[in-house]
């Protein structure tokens, strides 16, 4: 009869702690997947940026989902930093910390996750107005080095 106690404290402790051990995994791993990566949005901005004839973007003609806000980011910015501006739920994808080559154009979606697109600096540099873009705010200025 003692032994069948002790059997289940046994079991009870190792659920317990594999119960525990699952919810940090997924505390930790939740902000890896709200953070995607908008590929054509990337191939567009750095296209535009490109052109030497084009001053303006309209980023709204661009964005093929629902959102509410949309932000940039220059190099060395601290993931930290981000995460100010954007939330907890934010992983710097790029290691902006690091990075002196692009900024990085983050658009919150309207589920509250993020896609991201890198913007090559190379080329020339998007500048904004306000803090952020918004869809009924969506201009962004392209300076030329």
């Amino acid at each position: 009869m003692r032994s069948i106690f002790i059997f289940k404290k046994k079991v009870t402790i190792i659920i317990f702690c594999v119960l525990a051990i699952l919810g940090i995994l997924i505390y930790f791993a939740v902000p890896y997947f709200s953070v995607k990566h908008d590929k054509e949005l990337e191939v567009s901005l750095n296209k535009l940026v490109k052109e030497e004839d084009i001053n303006t973007i309209n980023i709204g003609d661009l964005i093929t989902y629902d959102w509410q806000k949309a932000y940039m980011f220059h190099p060395y910015t601290e993931e930290a930093d981000m995460k100010d501006v954007l939330g907890l739920k934010f992983h710097d994808p790029v290691g902006m910390a690091l990075r002196d080559d692009i900024e990085l154009f983050v658009v919150v979606k309207d589920d509250n996750t993020f896609e991201y697109a890198k913007i090559q600096l190379g080329y020339g540099y998007l500048s904004m107005d306000e803090e952020y873009l918004t869809p009924e705010n969506d201009l962004v200025e392209i300076t030329q080095p």
